[in-house]
């Protein structure tokens, strides 16, 4: 898997973007998504990605959905309560088989959005 941070170029930049994995890949970041969906933890830290540029990516259980929140130059963390990860524990739910295309998730909350794409492409 791969991750990177586009801060401009598009009209919906900026954005973190996972891209190019596996569906293993996706279906361990779905079980933390639901580890932060059931309370069993408060927070994780994505492992197991290739940053193309620096960019690092962890998760937090919040009491209100804040969506992508930059804490550094490239360092972003996704805050949702328990409800958003639900929800995004949904979204990627297609991705857990083959398949292709792209989702964005956490849409509605925050300025900076984060997109799934299987080629890097939305």
């Amino acid at each position: 898997m791969k991750l990177d941070y586009l801060k401009d170029g598009s009209d919906d930049c900026p954005l973190v973007r996972l891209y190019e994995f596996r569906s293993a890949e996706i279906q361990r970041l779905r079980q933390s998504f639901e580890s932060l969906a059931s309370g069993a933890s408060d927070h994780v830290a994505l492992g197991d990605v290739e940053s193309v540029d620096g960019t690092q990516l962890t998760f937090t259980r919040g009491a209100r959905d804040r969506g992508v929140v930059q804490s550094g130059a490239q360092s972003f963390d996704v805050v949702l309560t328990p409800e958003g990860w639900q929800r995004c524990m949904g979204l990627l739910e297609p991705f857990c088989e083959p398949s292709s295309g792209y989702q964005w998730l956490c849409d509605d909350v925050g300025r900076i959005r984060l997109l799934v794409s299987h080629d890097g492409a939305w």
